[in-house]
């Protein structure tokens, strides 16, 4: 039986034929907390609905409900809201023995990126150097800093909510030697690393829209022998050569070769639309 099926036998007899009908078919859990997105007819309804989550899952100890989109600069949740059970918003998620931390109505967090995030650590060699823009509260960093043998991690996040959270996850998982947090502006960080000789094995570069602006600025730090980006972005299905080729005249006009090494689809991200990672490997000609 499915989730909207046992949460139609707890609300029988409370909600309306009509009502059952519109209860979601999933949920996100993150940590002990249950996210919701509930049809906007059941607004009437939520406490009662929070109400039978809790009793579904006796481990879980609040339910919240998303009512709106992922907006702004810093990519935040729009509106999520407390409905039942402990009115508490942080919380603190396990997830391939990286434990990240953060509140989740200030915080982005797609568990869609589960295996992107486990994938990347894999790749890593012994003795890297790595620059995580746009780092956040640490999606990458933790799980390669934790499951690789990395010399460094420069991890640079503008968004002060982000990193005051980076900087709590980096001591939860004990990843103190490894990971060195920087608060600020990539444009402004990676000039300033640059400067001071630090030239990078891998450069990841996770955030939407692909971040094309900051292009230049990473190449600043690729090694003689070269080095591998992580370059990420939205297309449209089979679209990938495109984001490759605006990567590509960006590299070639500051004196850059570069090889797509190989490109995976992460995500649906909307009709049509997939969220993808090309793995470009950058030479100075």
């Amino acid at each position: 039986m499915g989730f909207k099926d046992k949460l139609k036998e707890q609300l029988k007899g409370k909600l309306s034929s009509e009502e059952l009908s519109l209860l979601p078919r999933g949920f996100q859990t993150l940590g002990k907390i249950i996210i919701l997105k509930l049809n906007p007819r059941l607004k009437e309804r939520e406490k009662e609905i929070g109400s039978a989550c809790l009793k579904l899952f006796p481990s879980i100890k609040s339910i919240f409900i998303n009512r709106g989109k992922i907006v702004g600069t810093f990519r935040e949740p729009e509106k999520i809201e407390w409905i039942a059970g402990e009115n508490t918003p942080i919380v603190r998620h396990k997830e391939h023995d990286v434990i990240y931390q953060f509140d989740i109505t200030k915080i982005m967090f797609s568990k869609g990126n589960l295996n992107e995030r486990k994938f990347l650590a894999t790749l890593v060699m012994n003795g890297e150097v790595i620059v995580d823009m746009f780092a956040g509260i640490g999606y990458f960093s933790l799980p390669i800093a934790k499951h690789s043998n990395v010399e460094r991690i420069y991890s640079i996040e503008l968004n002060p909510v982000s990193y005051k959270y980076l900087e709590e996850n980096i001591k939860l998982n004990h990843l103190e030697k490894k990971i060195l947090p920087i608060n600020g502006d990539c444009k402004v960080e990676v000039a300033k690393l640059s400067k001071s000789g630090v030239r990078a094995d891998r450069i990841i570069m996770g955030v939407f829209p692909a971040p094309k602006e900051y292009i230049k600025d990473a190449l600043s730090l690729v090694k003689d022998k070269g080095t591998m980006v992580h370059y990420e972005g939205v297309i449209e299905k089979d679209n990938f050569i495109s984001l490759f080729e605006e990567f590509k005249e960006i590299a070639l006009n500051e004196g850059y070769k570069c090889e797509l090494n190989s490109h995976r689809f992460v995500k649906s991200y909307g009709p049509n639309l997939y969220h993808i990672v090309l793995d470009i490997f950058i030479l100075k000609i």
